[in-house]
């Protein structure tokens, strides 16, 4: 969850546990002034030995935005663009969903970042569409793990989107991590996709790394649970789409160009 999101949820929290008036009641000064109701007495139990205290107010509902969509001729060629099946594999419950997914091989740019200065970042291009009917919730985790045994995590840099959006497309609204998160409208247009578009960015990727996956988690409902060796609380194991990479080149002059695909180049995995 991004530091927005829980900064939002965290003031409504606080709003209801404070008891801050609404804002119709802010701007009636009658209602401003009247006075609080008095609090009930705590209420004790059967044996009057021990304080039951008030149920608290219920958290308000929070719903994530509805996303917009872009679109897109279905089955339409795109230049480097890598689609992914997303069609259920054996092992999947029945029942689960799954959006479809499609990228472009991870690239590199050059752009400033408040209090470090200029900065080289890798970032993956990707749309989603969803196929499945209803609307869905959609909160991506973009993880990266070099073959050095380092892990990064999509990193919220606002300044590289627009830089992103105006190289690959800037026809297309590109959302980042932060506005990323919220409800996918199902794609439901004959021949037409309505796709989100997104980018994944990390910063400070090992260079001497040669090869490197990317994970992406929030593609699917679908989880496993493996049980534990000592029979206690089981692992709970999300379906994930694993993405294969490998960088031919040196640790100095690092170059996109030297970023490929494997063979295959993607696998659904339980991460």
């Amino acid at each position: 969850m991004s530091t927005e999101l829980i900064r939002v949820v965290s003031i409504a929290l606080a709003f209801v546990a404070l008891g801050v008036p609404s804002a119709r009641a802010q701007n009636d000064p009658a209602k401003a002034n009247e006075a609080a109701p008095p609090a009930d007495p705590p209420k004790k139990d059967d044996e009057g030995a021990k304080e039951v205290l008030e149920r608290p107010a219920p958290i308000p509902d929070f719903q994530l935005p509805l996303l917009r969509t872009q679109p897109v001729r279905r089955g339409a060629p795109s230049f480097n663009v890598q689609m992914v099946d997303a069609s259920l594999l054996p092992r999947d419950k029945e029942g689960i969903w799954v959006l479809d997914y499609a990228f472009k091989p991870v690239r590199l740019i050059t752009t400033e970042i408040p209090g470090k200065g200029r900065r080289l970042v890798h970032y993956m291009y990707y749309r989603v569409v969803n196929h499945t009917g209803k609307p869905q919730v959609f909160v991506p985790q973009f993880t990266l793990v070099t073959d050095t045994g380092k892990r990064y995590e999509d990193t919220v840099i606002p300044q590289a989107v627009p830089i992103i959006e105006a190289r690959e497309d800037p026809s297309v609204p590109l959302l980042g991590a932060v506005n990323i998160m919220g409800t996918i409208p199902p794609s439901t247009k004959e021949g037409i996709d309505d796709a989100v578009y997104g980018v994944a960015i990390w910063e400070g990727v090992d260079p001497k790394a040669d090869r490197f996956n990317i994970y992406v988690r929030g593609l699917s409902d679908g989880y496993q649970l493996l049980p534990t060796p000592d029979g206690g609380k089981p692992t709970v194991r999300h379906k994930t789409l694993r993405i294969d990479f490998v960088r031919r080149g040196d640790d100095r002059n690092l170059s996109e160009r030297e970023i490929q695909l494997l063979e295959p180049p993607y696998e659904w995995i339980y991460w």
